[in-house]
């Protein structure tokens, strides 16, 4: 008798737990957004961003593709995204080596070629 009562136990669980991912793979799947923008990113998600376009910018320097890039996650202003990244990078403590990499895209990037950019894309 215990035997019996901890087999349909078990069945009933194992039935409950199959309906419930039936249901949900088949009723109510999950979806992603659609139409989730780049500057609704959490800062940790955006810095790596712009670590991931650092790295990039090291191995080819164009400056007018790296602030395209940029302008995906801050379309305002590209360069403060970069220091507000760097800054975050140091708070958290991301290794020496990225922050280096942040550092060179910040400095590397003047103020003549930014506004030559702005001016191309017609943001001033």
């Amino acid at each position: 008798m215990q035997a019996r009562r901890i087999f349909f136990f078990t069945l009933s669980i194992l039935l409950g737990i199959g309906a419930g991912l039936l249901f949900g793979w088949r009723m109510m799947p999950p979806k992603a957004p659609v139409d989730a923008p780049m500057t609704s990113l959490r800062a940790d998600f955006k810095t790596d961003l712009v670590l991931m376009t650092a790295e990039f910018y090291q191995n080819n320097p164009d400056t007018f593709l790296v602030l395209d890039e940029l302008a995906k996650i801050s379309p305002e202003d590209p360069i403060s995204l970069i220091g507000t990244s760097l800054t975050y990078a140091k708070e958290i403590g991301y290794p020496l080596k990225d922050q280096q990499l942040l550092e060179n895209l910040l400095t590397h990037i003047d103020l003549e070629m930014y506004q030559e950019w702005k001016d191309k894309r017609g943001m001033d």
